[in-house]
Parts: structure tokens; C-alpha cells; sequence
């Protein structure tokens, strides 16, 4: 009888600590989704949670436009060698990423135009308490433009408005240096809903290193955001919700232009390995430039500055749709926004569409394809609005010679329009074949 007891005992106790550990596990929240990274990494390629990375690279390539500019065409081939340091860490309160990149480039004719190009990356999510998340983003850019080698799988594209900066237009060859800082902060009101806010600022200063007239006509840009959002889980997989931004953009004292947007946005997890986000409204912008025009006057020839005050309202918004697999990624994503005008324009309407393939062929081959299609179109303009259209298309192959040893070939097409409102007329073909080798040894794990 004693013995019927303690079976009957244990089995209660084990049926309380199994209902216990459901009914917990029932009450924590489902992760809600996210936006899905910008790099091009198969998922068997996400880091683990904490690391240190380094990879090497050496190349040459051969650049038939390298000043980016038809009036002024110098081919020249290029040797490069440069590298990668990643720094990563992921805890259950805080996550942390580093990332710096050297590449330095020396032009077998035009010894001239030898540089350094550097870029560095930091993100930082910290959880301050049970329901208050904080997101710290900077982003440091001292280079002239030119397309360093990058492995297929750290090939980015644009996705949602995120970016306070406008990487879609080429510049002739003066150093930029730009940084695009931001912060968020995440307050969870409920098991489903949440409040954000967000601040940041940038800016891209130009310098001119290899065309004389560059620098004159170029626009630096300072730019600071902000903005406010709701967001609500609908189910596990969908979330959708309302965001409020601002920009205040700012070229010298000539033109200065704030912009409003109010945007729905949605973020879906189709499957767990397709990801679809999108976002679209309508934005405001009040825009102030002072243009150089022929007097009127005989007493006084030559030009003189009007004034033009522009308020007007546009639509925008974006989608993107994010495919991860082991073997295959793709990315589809376009998107409409105001934007800087890259340094060629001052505030802009700036559309986008890009499309990226990467695919892991039989043999250990790797293959990555992208192709791009922008156009921006002053806000502002006299007698017309200055406008810039550019097309980009790359085709990378990547071949394991060991584990930790690549070989990189690659191709990079861009082709720039401009039309006669454009301060700089600046129309550009450019082709650029690229041959390398890549050696990253084994990630090192904390």
C-alpha cells in the first residue's frame, strides 16, 4: 500500500512539474519578427554568439573609368590589399558588433590617386530592463567611392528606410568622408505591442583629390532624424504598425529642406526561411535654395541670387522580400523616399530597385549576381529640376582552394546619366574587372 502511495506521489509531482513547465512556456511572449540582415550569408554562415574574425585580401583589377567620369577617361589598373575584423558578441542582455575595413590601393599608372580607404562599423543592442530596449548604430566612411572586394557574402543591398544617407549615386573621384549615426530606443507595452523612438545624425563632406572641379560643385550634406513608432504583433508571424519621421537636411547655407513622413509598415514571416517587409505613406517637405540667375539689371550684370521656397507633398514607401537558405540567398527590394542628392543635388525624390542572387553551385563553386536601378530628381529647380539616373550590375565567383583560402573573380558595370540641370554634369560608364585571393582563418569563439 505504501508503495502504491510514493508511484502515486511521483507521478502527481512529475504531471505538476510538466503542467508548470507549459503553463510557463505558454506565458513567454513568441519572438516578434525581425528585419532580416543586410548581408548575403547562407544561414549556415550567421556567426555564433561570440567571436573574433579576421580575413585577408589581395587583388588587382582593371578600371577603363577610374575617374568615374567620361569627359575626363583614365584606365589604369588597380592593386589592392586590404582586409576585414569583425568583432561580435551576443549575451541574453546585450548584444555587441565591431567591424573595420582597410583597403589600401595603389594605381599602377596614375600613382597619384594611392590611398587608404577605411570604413567602420558599430551596433549595439542593449536590454536596459525587462521592457526597454536600446539601439546604438554608427558608421564611419573615409574613401573615394571606389568598390573594394568584398567576399559574396558580405554583398549589401538597401532594405526599408533605415539609412540616413543616399548610396545610390556616384560621385566623380573626391574623397568622401560620412557618418551615419543613430539610436533607438524599444518599449514593450505589452506582450503584442511596443513604442520606439528614434534619433540620428549624418553627414558626407567632400574633398577633392582628382578632378579639379569636383569639389566646387559638389554638395556636402548634414542631415538629423528623428522619428516615433507603434508597432503590434498580430500573430506569431505578422506584425504591422505606424512610424513617424523627420529629416532636416542641410547643403552649406544655399539650400536647406525638412521633410515629414508618415508610413504603415508590416513585417512578415512567410516561412522560416522567407521574410517579406513593407512600408508606404506619404511625405511633406518645405524646401528653401537660393539660386544664381542673369540680371535683368544693366546696372548690374552678371548674376544675381533669387530665393525659391518649395512646400509640396509625395508619396513613399518600399518593399523588400529576403529568401535564406543553406545553399541559396535572394533579395528583392525597392523603395521611394526623399533623400540627399548624393552630392550631386541638394534634396531629392530618390526611387530604387535592387535585386541580388547568391548560389552555392555543385563542386563548392559560389556565385553572386546583383543588379540595381536608381533615379533622383531635385525638389527644387528654376527653370527645371536636375536629375540623375544610374544603373549597376556585378557578377562574383568564388572558389575554395582550401578552407581557408579563396579565389574571387569579378565584374562591376555602372553607368551614370545626368541632365543639363545637374550643377556637375557628370555621366560616367565604368567597367572594372576584379581577380583576387581571400584567406580567413577559422573564426576564434569566446
Amino acid at each position: 500500500m505504501g508503495h502504491s502511495k510514493r508511484i502515486f506521489f511521483q507521478l502527481g509531482t512529475l504531471l505538476a512539474l510538466v503542467s508548470a513547465s507549459a503553463t510557463t512556456q505558454a506565458q513567454q511572449p513568441p519572438l516578434a519578427p525581425k528585419q532580416p540582415e543586410s548581408n548575403s550569408r547562407y544561414v549556415t554562415e550567421q556567426p555564433e554568439d561570440s567571436g573574433l574574425a579576421v580575413e585577408l585580401h589581395t587583388a588587382s583589377s582593371y578600371d577603363d573609368n577610374i575617374l568615374g567620369d567620361n569627359a575626363h577617361r583614365i584606365r589604369d589598373f588597380v592593386f589592392e590589399e586590404g582586409g576585414v575584423i569583425s568583432l561580435w558578441s551576443s549575451k541574453p542582455s546585450w548584444k555587441l558588433g565591431l567591424e573595420y575595413r582597410p583597403n589600401a590601393l595603389f594605381y599602377h599608372t596614375a600613382s597619384n590617386f594611392n590611398q587608404v580607404d577605411q570604413r567602420l562599423d558599430f551596433n549595439n543592442e542593449s536590454h536596459l530592463s525587462r521592457h526597454l530596449l536600446l539601439r546604438l548604430r554608427d558608421s564611419l566612411d573615409y574613401a573615394t567611392g571606389v568598390l573594394e572586394p568584398r567576399s559574396n557574402g558580405d554583398v549589401s543591398l538597401p532594405i526599408g528606410n533605415s539609412s540616413n544617407l543616399n548610396s545610390t549615386i556616384l560621385t566623380p573621384f573626391a574623397r568622401q568622408f560620412g557618418n551615419d549615426a543613430s539610436g533607438e530606443t524599444e518599449y514593450d507595452m505589452s506582450r503584442r505591442s511596443s513604442l520606439h523612438f528614434s534619433g540620428g545624425h549624418a553627414f558626407r563632406r567632400f574633398k577633392n583629390v582628382g578632378n579639379a572641379n569636383a569639389s566646387a560643385s559638389l554638395f556636402n550634406t548634414q542631415t538629423e532624424a528623428g522619428g516615433a513608432g507603434y508597432s503590434y504583433r498580430l500573430t506569431r508571424h505578422f506584425t504591422a504598425g505606424l512610424e513617424y519621421q523627420f529629416r532636416n537636411y542641410r547643403f552649406s547655407q544655399l539650400f536647406h529642406d525638412r521633410t515629414q513622413g508618415v508610413f504603415l509598415k508590416t513585417l512578415w514571416d512567410v516561412s522560416p526561411n522567407v521574410t517579406l517587409s513593407f512600408f508606404g505613406g506619404a511625405e511633406y517637405s518645405d524646401s528653401l535654395g537660393q539660386f544664381q540667375v542673369p540680371s535683368t539689371n544693366p546696372l548690374q550684370p552678371g548674376t544675381v541670387t533669387t530665393t525659391l521656397r518649395t512646400m509640396r507633398w509625395s508619396p513613399g514607401g518600399g518593399a523588400s522580400v529576403t529568401f535564406r537558405s543553406n545553399q541559396t540567398v535572394l533579395r528583392l527590394t525597392a523603395q521611394q523616399l526623399v533623400a540627399d542628392g548624393g552630392g550631386l543635388l541638394p534634396t531629392v525624390t530618390n526611387s530604387y530597385e535592387g535585386a541580388e542572387i547568391r548560389r552555392r553551385m555543385v563542386g563548392r563553386l559560389d556565385i553572386a549576381l546583383t543588379a540595381s536601378n536608381a533615379r533622383s530628381v531635385a525638389l527644387q529647380g528654376l527653370t527645371g529640376k536636375g536629375a540623375v539616373d544610374t544603373q549597376s550590375g556585378g557578377l562574383a565567383f568564388e572558389y575554395p582552394l582550401a578552407p581557408v583560402l579563396s579565389v574571387h573573380a569579378g565584374y562591376n558595370y555602372f553607368r551614370q546619366r545626368t541632365n543639363q540641370f545637374v550643377p556637375l554634369a557628370l555621366d560616367a560608364d565604368r567597367n572594372r574587372f576584379t581577380l583576387g585571393i581571400f584567406y580567413r582563418p577559422h573564426d576564434y569563439r569566446f
